[in-house]
């Protein structure tokens, strides 16, 4: 075989090798190899595309049929035995038995040219080297693609990935820099609860000073009551008035089921009332399920709460954001899960939280500090794992270790945590 030229693709692109070969008609084969991509094969019979091969699997001519749903895996892996036998190339063995229509293996081909250039236009570092004849398993098959027809086709759709890529950068790095400028709308604090939270800020605040406030919103005390007598908080006797939930389970804890339902009734004009009601019933919950096991791990309950409660609303803050930019789900994704942490705190600050409620979302994502273990953000983390699996499946049998928690204390918690979510949303 010889070699009729190798080249560096950063000298010489492969369009400009592909056209050089189409307008001097030539026939024979242009190996390209990849830096860290493995490579490919093009075979050209006077100048037209006839085959290609590549390393890659799932980019092999047999395969992509069987991806495209052309032909069944057991119909190619018999057909490359056959016409390997027979001595014939694979397309020709296809189309001669019936297999596929001409028509369609060459849509399909075309397909898969087109997709092994794109990835050759994309990568940065390679070679190819052109040589001939033209080995005789690929000689007379069905398939002639025009080269430059191809080649226009590729080069559109790579210039169009290129372009939305851009514009996608673009809008990542504009939302971004809002996030960091902190040119955003932090959601309002509900008018009950800042009363609340100035009340819980004097100390000569007593429970009748909270249970005047609250008698002002018929709703809430019947939320409150409802709550008050789920098995979760597992009391003997009938709660009956606002007054006895107070003395039964304490300021505090009456001021985080206020919260939660508080924010749950959130409202937004930039957001999906639908996206932002699963983040917000997802809080919800995870706040009921980590103040369960606070209890059963002698942790605070109430900062268990809050954190559960107010763990992922930094995610609300970016969606109004991103709203006004055209960004794809899967990007949008991943700037939520890695800013929300940053923003929520953000806003438990804005909410005069108390700076251990601040650090608690901006770290809940970290497993330990310096190889020591934060058991209160590890047990949010439980929390959140298990809304999240709705099962015992979700949940990291190594953090339950690390705060001495069992699965069997979790799935006892959860279904009771649950039913207190459930009485919230069903007034």
């Amino acid at each position: 075989m010889g070699v009729l030229f190798q080249v560096d693709l950063s000298f010489m692109p492969l369009h400009d090798i592909l056209q050089w070969i189409d307008m001097n008609r030539l026939s024979c084969v242009a190996t390209i190899t990849l830096e860290g991509e493995g490579g490919m094969t093009f075979y050209l019979e006077t100048g037209k595309i006839i085959f290609a091969a590549s390393q890659k699997k799932g980019n092999r001519l047999g395969e992509f049929l069987v991806k495209e749903g052309a032909l069944g895996e057991m119909q190619v892996i018999q057909a490359l035995t056959a016409s390997r036998s027979a001595g014939i190339s694979f397309t020709r063995y296809l189309v001669e038995n019936g297999l596929i229509s001409g028509r369609a293996l060459s849509e399909v081909f075309t397909q898969l040219v087109e997709k092994l250039l794109i990835e050759v236009f994309s990568c940065k570092h390679g070679s190819v080297s052109v040589t001939s004849p033209l080995p005789d398993s690929v000689l007379n098959g069905p398939i002639h693609l025009e080269t430059g027809r191809i080649l226009f086709d590729a080069v559109r759709v790579f210039d169009e990935m290129n372009r939305d890529s851009l514009e996608r950068d673009a809008a990542i790095e504009a939302i971004n820099q809002r996030l960091y400028k902190e040119e955003f709308q932090l959601p309002v604090l509900p008018g009950m609860l800042m009363q609340l939270i100035s009340l819980m800020e004097d100390e000569k605040t007593t429970f009748q000073d909270m249970a005047k406030l609250i008698m002002t919103d018929q709703v809430l005390i019947s939320r409150i009551l409802k709550i008050a007598n789920s098995p979760f908080y597992g009391g003997s006797g009938q709660v009956d008035s606002i007054h006895f939930a107070i003395v039964r389970l304490g300021m505090r804890e009456i001021m985080n089921i206020v919260t939660g339902i508080q924010i749950n009734s959130l409202q937004s004009s930039d957001i999906p009332q639908e996206r932002l009601q699963v983040i917000l019933d997802d809080a919800l919950k995870t706040a009921f399920v980590a103040s369960g096991l606070a209890r059963r791990c002698r942790l605070d309950p109430e900062e268990a709460f809050l954190g559960g409660l107010l763990l992922d609303l930094g995610k609300t803050v970016i969606l109004s954001v991103a709203k006004d930019f055209h960004i794809e789900p899967s990007f949008l994704e991943d700037l939520l899960a890695t800013r929300h942490a940053e923003i929520g705190a953000l806003i438990a600050k804005k909410w005069n939280y108390p700076e251990s409620i601040q650090n608690l979302i901006r770290y809940h994502h970290n497993r330990n500090f310096g190889g020591m273990v934060n058991r209160m953000i590890a047990l949010i983390q439980v929390a959140d794992q298990v809304v999240q699996a709705g099962s015992e499946k979700g949940v990291d049998h190594e953090l339950l270790g690390s705060i001495d928690l069992s699965l069997d204390t979790v799935m006892e918690i959860y279904p009771k945590a649950m039913d207190s979510f459930y009485q919230i949303k069903s007034l």
